[in-house]
């Protein structure tokens, strides 16, 4: 890609030139990284000479005089000056923005994107809801956050494994189960015309407000749970059927939201398989059996406290379940490394978890991460499920595709109902999923649902708009422009998919000799850049970065577009070389949009 190709391309004229100015020095161990200028005045990328002042003994300020006057650019670089302690470089910008046109348009597969399956395994489990109520603006978040981190190691040449621990086992879904049998009186989510997960976490909510006023509900709920564990016809049959009712709503939710497992685990298959893990360590060891029966491990020497892997009564706790699930998901997979995408509230909890599978003699333990992001807020504060003080998933994107549905008709007022319905929920779910993807794992997020789906500023809405003004300049443009005009040779373009289905007629070549502007090369190094960032993204499993890119990109669009006719250029060579640019950033705003699991439509 262009980006490596630059960068191996300075490297050998540095070498070079070091050689020249300085004698013979080892500089493979150097980190190369140009940086963009702070004016296009003073050149166009820039090298800071700091990592060749220990090496060669001299001021970074001497070492880029030196050079400018040794060094021997290739292509597409033309210039090097010394400007304080940097090299500041110039490019060919024709050459460099034709070359990157190609680089984005004609590569074999998604311009930023590695071979699929290049690199090691990974599991990533994200989701794992509690059958016991709906998800909520939490779980969005959560949701978004593992299907985007998916995606970018997908990009980066990863084989990953997506994976959800449905928690369909324990007092809390015995809790919904108890008011159901109280108060329940035989209703059904189809009698009731109740999304299943609507209709049980309604329940949920039931049991917590009565036992507020009777203690005995809390007690006969951890008796339910120990006739569980027993295997009792009658509570395995109401768990069974309330369980099927959530995950069928489960289901719906993440159609809705686009959202896609390749295993799906639940506690109630691995709890009995970590507690035979618990009590061989015990055997072992590892653990100690408590006076009142139950089983703990102490972590005090590695700076934790004591952990409770069975209760007093034999039953298993989070813990317990845990370890099994991991052990059965190591077995099944055998990756290089396994990644747990959930809230910063259970830091501690996974701290305990890859320790004990330590102490238990699993080495893979160590390849574990925990990936922890912070909470999601309503303006008026937390989320309470006991008292259901939550934003519902499917209430909120309901009420976000209500207010892009507003926006759209008020531009298109005769688009047809299924239309509509197909555009406003592109929108509402790019707005949702940009709003929580735009920002650093470890932030708390306060959701705003119209802010979210604003058209201008830092929002998906206004990205996806970018893309589609880029499509409509090309259906306006009849046939995209088909070939690079340079010095040497002409080349044909490959086509933007759907953007422009126009038959071709007599197409302009594209004659980039003709670019060159501040605004079009800031917006080619932005584009150009693209693949390093989905690389650092995916390294650093930060989708925000990825994110805060295609904003940019947007941004740095919009301010080309403005300055600089497309379709009105001042010749057809001009206008087919700004197409060719404006095609090679809609395939960049898509496929960025497209890790964030953002839709790019083509009309708004």
């Amino acid at each position: 890609m262009l980006d490596q190709d630059l960068i191996s391309g300075f490297r050998a004229a540095l070498a070079e030139a070091v050689a020249t100015a300085f004698g013979e020095a080892d500089l493979s161990a150097l980190d190369i990284r140009l940086v963009e200028t702070p004016n296009p005045e003073v050149g166009d990328l820039g090298f800071g000479c700091f990592p060749l002042a220990k090496l060669l003994r001299r001021s970074p300020k001497d070492i880029a005089a030196a050079l400018a006057a040794a060094i021997e650019l290739p292509a597409p670089f033309r210039e090097a000056r010394g400007v304080g302690p940097y090299l500041n470089l110039w490019l060919d910008r024709p050459a460099f923005l034709a070359a990157l046109c190609r680089d984005v348009l004609d590569g074999e597969r998604p311009y930023g994107t590695r071979p699929p399956g290049e690199l090691g395994r990974i599991v990533l489990e994200f989701s794992s809801p509690n059958t016991n109520k709906p998800q909520h603006l939490g779980h969005i978040r959560n949701n978004v956050l593992g299907m985007a981190l998916a995606r970018l190691l997908e990009a980066a040449g990863h084989e990953v494994v997506k994976v959800t621990l449905v928690n369909d086992r324990g007092v809390h879904i015995c809790k919904s189960m108890l008011a159901y049998q109280r108060w329940g009186d035989g209703a059904t989510p189809e009698s009731t015309g109740t999304k299943g997960d609507h209709f049980v976490g309604d329940y949920y909510v039931k049991f917590c407000q009565e036992a507020a006023a009777d203690e005995s509900l809390e007690e006969q709920a951890k008796e339910m749970l120990r006739r569980w564990e027993q295997g009792d016809e009658e509570v395995m049959a109401l768990w069974r059927t309330m369980n099927g009712w959530v995950e069928r709503g489960f289901d719906e939710t993440y159609r809705r939201l686009g959202v896609a497992f390749d295993r799906v685990y639940h506690e109630s298959e691995t709890y009995r398989f970590g507690r035979d893990i618990a009590l061989a360590a015990l055997g072992q060891g590892h653990c100690q059996r408590l006076p009142d029966g139950a089983v703990e491990i102490d972590l005090t020497a590695d700076g934790l406290d004591k952990k409770i892997l069975l209760r007093r009564d034999g039953t298993s706790v989070y813990m317990t379940q845990d370890l099994g699930t991991a052990v059965r998901r190591f077995e099944e997979w055998q990756p290089e490394a396994m990644f747990y995408v959930v809230g910063s509230e259970q830091i501690y909890h996974f701290k305990v978890l890859f320790l004990v599978l330590q102490r238990f003699g699993y080495a893979w333990a160590e390849q574990c991460r925990h990936i922890s992001y912070g909470m999601v807020h309503l303006p008026e504060g937390k989320m309470k499920s006991r008292e259901g003080k939550v934003v519902d998933a499917d209430d909120l994107m309901t009420e976000v595709e209500a207010i892009s549905g507003q926006a759209i008709r008020e531009k298109h007022p005769d688009i047809s109902a299924d239309e509509l319905a197909a555009r406003q929920h592109e929108i509402a779910l790019g707005a949702i999923k940009f709003f929580l993807l735009n920002v650093n794992l470890e932030k708390d997020i306060t959701f705003d649902p119209a802010a979210s789906v604003s058209f201008e500023g830092d929002t998906g809405p206004y990205i996806q708009y970018a893309h589609t003004r880029i499509c409509g300049i090309l259906r306006k443009a009849g046939p995209a422009a088909g070939t690079i005009a340079s010095q040497t040779r002409r080349q044909p373009l490959s086509p933007l998919p759907r953007c422009n289905a126009n038959p071709p007629h007599a197409v302009p070549v594209a004659d980039f000799a003709q670019l060159g502007s501040d605004d079009e090369v800031a917006l080619g190094r932005l584009l150009m850049e693209f693949p390093k960032v989905v690389a650092e993204a995916a390294r650093t499993r930060n989708p925000a970065r990825i994110a805060g890119h295609v904003l940019d990109v947007a941004r740095s669009f919009t301010t080309f577009y403005h300055g600089h006719p497309v379709i009105q250029a001042a010749s057809p060579g001009l206008g087919a070389a700004r197409l060719a640019l404006c095609r090679a950033t809609a395939a960049v705003l898509k496929q960025g949009l497209a890790l964030l699991g953002i839709e790019a439509p083509e009309q708004m």
